[in-house]
């Protein structure tokens, strides 16, 4: 492998079961060259059982060259206080996902109830 080579990494990190009805987890991208992170993308998904497959709630992401937060249903492109690093933006993201999951599949499922659209 060239020392100029891009990798793409991801992982899946199953969540303690936090909803009787559905799975959570966290899925994670990365775009990696010289063990240096270029971009990242991290989002909560939830096995939705109205629709029997698993959906993305929110996403944290670098898409456009700056951090921000995706809410599905809900709100695009929301400027968040990431730390300057990626790595550091990408641990604070994973652990905002982590703590408030719940909060999160609840107002995406609000959201749903009231008809708004998916992206």
């Amino acid at each position: 492998m060239g020392t100029g080579t891009i990798r793409i990494r991801q992982y899946v990190e199953e969540l303690p079961p936090r909803d009787p009805e559905g799975g959570v987890r966290i899925r994670t991208t990365l775009e990696v060259a010289k063990g240096k992170v270029l971009s990242w993308a991290t989002q909560l998904e939830w096995l939705d059982p109205e629709e029997d497959r698993w959906v993305w709630v929110v996403r944290y992401d670098t898409a456009g060259g700056k951090g921000h937060r995706d809410r599905n249903r809900i709100a695009a492109h929301e400027p968040v206080p990431l730390p300057e690093s990626p790595g550091k933006a990408l641990n604070w993201a994973k652990r905002d996902l982590r703590s408030r999951a719940r909060e999160y599949i609840e107002e995406y499922r609000a959201a749903k109830a009231q008809g708004k659209e998916a992206w």
